[in-house]
């Protein structure tokens, strides 16, 4: 029952944002066609999963282990449309991430690999292997595709792209991503080394199972599905902090250089995550054109303008700028 619940949100949140981002674009372009094919892959992956869909749709194939073919053909399905949207974007923007020679060859594998499962069920229709070979033999084949994708590409370039975005929700469904990926690769390590052992001794261990990533990738393809702005708003207490040492800053300036204190931010508006970068950043011009008004009269006014004074120098970035504003003592 869980399982099925679980399903069906994912399905809601597919359409749901299949359809977000087609009425706002208005068309579908090859870029779209493949990030989409990877989420109803992942979708269908869950679909086959659900213990009441077997039995129907294996039934009228007279028993014949359907679903757990397909299941594995949409998993090969979304490593492949992932790893091909990876491609593009690291040969369109080759400063985030070389593109590796390892990679277009695990691109090219995957009708090798397509063939190796249609192979073992042919084995099995001609009687060669039994049922239990036939969905071992071919799980560890996907399995270890899975683990050379998710080791050698995947990660490697989403820890790439986490360390180098600057937008917060962004960062967010990179780590996400990067959770994923490296659920996938541990689950398919551990699969790798226990199907052998199930294949050799005809009982199943725990090994390929061991590590939930259906919920795990439940809850990672939620949070890519959130939309930008609410996941922005995971960043309002951290904002709201930086405002309010922004703000005794910036008063302490207006005091050493004898201006009035302006009106008070409405805070009604503060949960909003566009108005709270708004108000930062005035803070921010506001403090760098009024510590170059002040005229030390003691240590602790020199020291002040020497910190900002270092700040403005040294930040590599708006960012740097405003977290070290905030560390600024005085």
């Amino acid at each position: 029952m869980n399982d099925a619940i679980l399903c069906a949100l994912i399905w809601i949140f597919v359409f749901a944002s299949l359809w977000r981002g087609y009425h706002r674009t208005g068309h579908l372009d090859r870029y779209g066609a493949v990030t989409w094919t990877i989420f109803v892959a992942m979708a269908l992956v869950f679909t086959f999963r659900v213990s009441s869909v077997p039995p129907l749709i294996d039934g009228i194939f007279g028993g014949y282990p359907i679903t757990f073919l397909l299941s594995l053909l949409a998993v090969l399905g979304a490593i492949t449309a992932y790893s091909l949207s990876l491609k593009w974007l690291i040969v369109r923007n080759p400063e985030i991430y070389p593109l590796k020679r390892i990679h277009l060859r695990l691109i090219w594998t995957v009708p090798l690999v397509a063939s190796s499962i249609g192979g073992a069920a042919v084995l099995h229709l001609s009687g060669i292997l039994s049922s239990f070979q036939m969905q071992y033999a071919s799980k560890w084949t996907i399995e270890g595709d899975a683990l050379l994708q998710t080791t050698f590409v995947f990660m490697p370039i989403n820890f790439c792209m986490v360390r180098q975005e600057q937008i917060f929700p962004m960062k967010i469904k990179h780590l996400a991503t990067l959770v994923l990926c490296f659920t996938f690769a541990l689950s398919a390590l551990l699969s790798v080394v226990s199907i052998p052992v199930i294949l050799s001794t005809g009982k199943i261990n725990p090994g390929p199972t061991i590590i939930p990533r259906g919920q795990i990738a439940a809850v990672c393809l939620g949070i890519l599905h959130v939309a930008l702005r609410w996941l922005a708003m995971l960043a309002v207490p951290i904002r709201l902090y930086y405002f309010g040492k922004l703000a005794r800053l910036d008063s302490r300036l207006l005091r050493l250089v004898r201006q009035p204190y302006r009106e008070p931010m409405n805070w009604r508006l503060m949960y909003r995550s566009e108005h709270i970068e708004i108000a930062i950043y005035i803070r921010v011009i506001d403090i760098l054109d009024n510590y170059r008004l002040v005229e030390p009269c003691d240590s602790n006014s020199q020291t002040l303008v020497e910190q900002i004074q270092a700040l403005v120098t040294e930040a590599a970035s708006y960012d740097d700028l405003v977290e070290g504003l905030c560390r600024v003592r005085w």
